[in-house]
């Protein structure tokens, strides 16, 4: 294969994909909208934020929605990968993007760990991470299954465990760090 045979492969790929960003559309105005799994699902994005705002410790807000937000950016990249190479999927979708769950990556996943890194600060983060993980991957995603919120195709639990157990120890490494200093004085002279 040369270059351009590339270029007309990634051509013919990105039509693909674009037919199938469409079907997903349609399938989630067309059949999901406003039932009752989709109101689930909306209830899973929108709740635990509300839930944060309220209950959230209001001096360490900044540090909880860093160590949130990298959760979000790991788990988007490993959930992308995954659904991408067909390990799982996501059939009902509040937001119809074919790759990722808006409600369990970007709301129930960073907001949960946020809450067990402000409560009980000073028990041993492993016991957090294997109970975290442990609830998310047994119960947790078996359940959102049963509800058509996700679909495991070549996959098992136990992959998300330690996926998820990972993700809380590198929330908590970077919830601890000293460098949250003030942005104080003037920018550096050039």
């Amino acid at each position: 294969m040369n270059f351009q045979d590339g270029l007309n492969l990634i051509d013919k790929a990105n039509k693909m994909i674009t037919e199938a960003n469409k079907m997903i559309t349609e399938a989630t105005y067309n059949a999901f909208l406003f039932t009752w799994n989709w109101w689930i699902a909306l209830g899973m994005l929108v709740i635990p934020w509300i839930l944060w705002g309220v209950f959230r410790k209001k001096d360490s807000s900044s540090r909880l929605l860093f160590a949130g937000f990298i959760v979000m950016i790991l788990s988007s990249i490993l959930d992308s990968y995954g659904v991408d190479r067909g390990k799982f999927a996501y059939p009902v979708k509040v937001i119809p993007l074919p790759t990722l769950s808006y409600s369990f990556r970007y709301s129930m996943v960073p907001v949960t760990i946020m809450f067990l890194l402000q409560y009980k600060p000073h028990l041993n983060p492993l016991i957090k991470a294997i109970l975290f993980a442990g609830f998310s991957a047994y119960i947790g995603m078996p359940l959102m299954a049963m509800i058509h919120l996700y679909k495991k195709v070549d996959w098992a639990y136990t992959y998300s465990f330690f996926i998820l157990f990972s993700l809380f120890m590198i929330a908590h490494w970077f919830s601890r760090r000293k460098s949250f200093g003030e942005i104080a004085g003037d920018s550096p002279e050039q």
